[in-house]
């Protein structure tokens, strides 16, 4: 398959690659290419494999991933439709086809379905000031934070024996009881970590 010349082997080979609006944001919010190669190999480490990104924004995770491990599925769900636009755009030009972008409130999604997850802080910009996020569709709401929080736990607890989860800076709540920390990586300063479902949901 065509891959472009240099297509996402940098920062900043993904980020020319935004629109200019989310070039500034992208160190911020998205993750670096460095972590998401990492990530791919702490989420699929077996062929056919299906992951999901939690709060996928534009993309990234699942488009480097999807490169790195090109027998898995990656799907990101991102609660902004314009952000699912660039990303399903960006699968489209890079002749990506093992990733795929939904939109919706992740919450509602049956998480079963998928052997992975993935969670970069997906809720932190409820809690954050307007300088932090990344665009004014999201509510700043620390309650709301909790609770969506506590959801993923719930969503966590219910999983099947053999769930991964790999978080990059956390989720913003401890794991529920089952898991197993089975890996924890420090790249350029950054924490990835990977848990394992030990026990039935």
């Amino acid at each position: 398959m065509f891959r472009p010349p240099g297509a996402l082997v940098d920062d900043a080979s993904f980020d020319e690659r935004l629109p200019l609006r989310l070039q500034v944001q992208a160190p911020t919010h998205f993750t670096p290419v460095e972590i998401a190669r990492r990530a791919a190999q702490l989420l699929a480490p077996a062929p056919g494999m299906t992951v999901l990104d939690v709060g996928a924004g534009a993309g990234k995770l699942c488009l480097v991933a999807a490169l790195a491990a090109p027998d898995c599925e990656f799907v990101g769900i991102e609660w902004r439709p314009h952000l699912v636009d660039v990303a399903s755009a960006l699968a489209r030009e890079l002749g990506i086809r093992n990733a795929r972008f939904l939109h919706g409130d992740a919450l509602e999604l049956d998480w079963s379905a998928f052997d992975s997850i993935y969670l970069y802080n997906p809720f932190a910009e409820q809690l954050e000031d307007e300088g932090f996020a990344l665009d004014r569709t999201i509510e700043r709401d620390p309650a709301l934070f909790v609770t969506s929080v506590f959801d993923v736990r719930r969503k966590l607890a219910r999983a099947r024996a053999g769930t991964r989860v790999v978080t990059f800076h956390g989720y913003g709540a401890p794991f529920p009881p089952g898991y197993e920390q089975a890996d924890e990586d420090t790249i350029s300063g950054e924490r990835l970590e990977l848990w394992i479902k030990t026990e039935a949901g």
